[in-house]
């Protein structure tokens, strides 16, 4: 009877394993991608390019979600908004290797996520290349996308819970890569690290962001080891 059961779970326990694994390295990519965009801005960043501003603690110089006024450092935001491609794959990974399609609502929470980060990487990678912003920096067209972002992270989270509680995890800390999780670590996160808050963008609130990312990551290499048990 055991044999049965071991020989009818494998098949899904291998696919799981699999799924994970990819997105797993999909997000430990797009976390090493958006650290390297976080320190070319706080410790790359050569001090001619803090322009008028005086420092590039400016908003002037937030490549995340580009807005006029901006300025672009480097190829911050390109390496963000690849980054953020990157994200929305892994998403798409994990609840497949959780659901394989099974679950409809999950299917579709994943689909939204992964669109959102989709547009917001294009915006940024975009951005980047242009050297200005796209049309997609509209502050209502963000809030309203980050709003059905949060909402399916949260929906994701519940429905993948039982499944597993490492990818639960997941969706939760890739709240960390929305607007709502961007304003926690530069207002809350950023400056218990730094030591202090920024009268604008704290220092290091990309790599806070990056750090989430690279949880979500870890979570899921935790969610492949545990299928692979099965």
């Amino acid at each position: 009877m055991t044999m049965v059961s071991d020989r009818a779970a494998g098949p899904s326990g291998r696919r799981a394993r699999s799924g994970f694994l990819v997105a797993a390295a999909l997000l430990f990519a797009a976390a090493a991608l958006q650290l390297i965009a976080s320190l070319e801005r706080w410790v790359g960043t050569p001090a001619a390019w803090a322009g008028a501003a005086g420092s590039v603690e400016d908003h002037l110089y937030d490549y995340s979600i580009p807005a006029d006024p901006w300025v672009s450092l480097g190829s911050a935001a390109q390496l963000h908004g690849v980054g953020m491609l990157l994200v929305a794959l892994g998403v798409v990974a994990s609840d497949w290797a959780t659901n394989a399609g099974a679950d409809r609502l999950s299917r579709s929470s994943a689909l939204t996520v992964a669109a959102v980060f989709v547009l917001g990487g294009a915006h940024a990678l975009l951005s980047g290349i242009l050297g200005a912003p796209t049309p997609l920096q509209d502050p209502q067209l963000q809030l309203g996308l980050d709003a059905f972002a949060v909402a399916a992270l949260v929906v994701l989270a519940l429905r993948t819970v039982r499944a597993s509680g490492p990818a639960a995890l997941s969706c939760i800390l890739l709240l960390g890569s929305t607007l709502p999780g961007y304003l926690v670590a530069t207002f809350i996160i950023a400056p218990m690290i730094a030591g202090y808050q920024s009268y604008d963008t704290t220092p290091g609130t990309e790599s806070v962001v990056a750090a989430c990312v690279a949880g979500a990551a870890a979570c899921l290499l935790g969610a492949a080891l545990r299928s692979g048990r099965v």
